[in-house]
């Protein structure tokens, strides 16, 4: 054990992901035991679609479909409400920047990715991470952009490069739309930078939580446009609904 690690063990207290109650250094997963159950009967939980878990689940979105032909990846199953451990999590990632919760995170999306890019072939070192960014006004209010933190985190899990393609103007919270509203806002709220060079580059684009797929589909979209030659949508969670 490195002395640093050990420095770190005697003065900073190791939380659950989920809780925050203390936990042992010597834990596997970052999760006190109860939420650990609650993590584990989540992973097992199977799409009403196909009856696989999220690992396995290859059921897309329409918009999804638009992209890529080849699929996606993304961890778990979503429902957006509910007192739950995968729910809270994700509220937790969204509110409270916690490195060792981002770490995690992107440590089961490089898992999944990979996955993904054995069983079609794709050669993960010609690819570059780009990320659908916060709104403005939703990045001021928390303080930070938790799906940049989590392309960051992702690069040093893939040994991948993270370029910032995107600006994200949007007023309206895609959460408070229905499908077509969100395919709307999507599209007239984010661009490309104008600095953003795309021209032949393959993208893995990242989002938080696919729903409709319609954020993926938006700046897609604007990659192709620009020249980029492949994209594959990746994200931390899918919603089941």
């Amino acid at each position: 054990m490195k002395l640093s690690e050990v420095f770190c063990r005697m003065v900073f207290t190791r939380q659950c992901l989920i809780c925050s109650e203390p936990i042992s250094y010597d834990k596997d997963l970052p999760f006190c035991h109860d939420c650990e159950d609650a993590w584990e009967k989540f992973l097992e939980i199977k799409c009403p679609k196909c009856g696989f878990t999220a690992e396995n689940c290859a059921c897309l979105p329409e918009n999804i479909r638009k992209l890529t032909k080849r699929g996606a990846a993304w961890c778990v199953f979503y429902d957006g409400g509910g007192n739950n451990a995968v729910n809270n999590f994700v509220f937790k990632f969204k509110r409270e920047y916690r490195r060792d919760l981002v770490d995690f995170m992107s440590s089961l999306i490089a898992k999944n990715v990979k996955a993904l890019a054995q069983r079609h072939g794709i050669d993960l070192k010609e690819y570059v991470i780009t990320y659908a960014p916060r709104r403005v006004h939703t990045k001021r209010r928390e303080g930070f952009d938790h799906v940049r933190k989590l392309a960051l985190s992702l690069s040093k899990n893939l040994g991948l490069a993270v370029e910032r393609c995107f600006v994200n103007k949007g007023i309206l919270a895609q959460k408070t739309l229905n499908k077509k509203e969100r395919l709307e806002n999507a599209r007239s709220s984010y661009s490309l930078r104008a600095d953003a060079n795309v021209e032949g580059k393959k993208y893995l684009l990242l989002d938080d939580i696919i729903t409709t797929g319609a954020t993926m589909l938006a700046s897609g979209e604007l990659l192709f446009g620009a020249g980029a030659s492949d994209v594959i949508p990746i994200s931390y969670a899918k919603n089941i609904k």
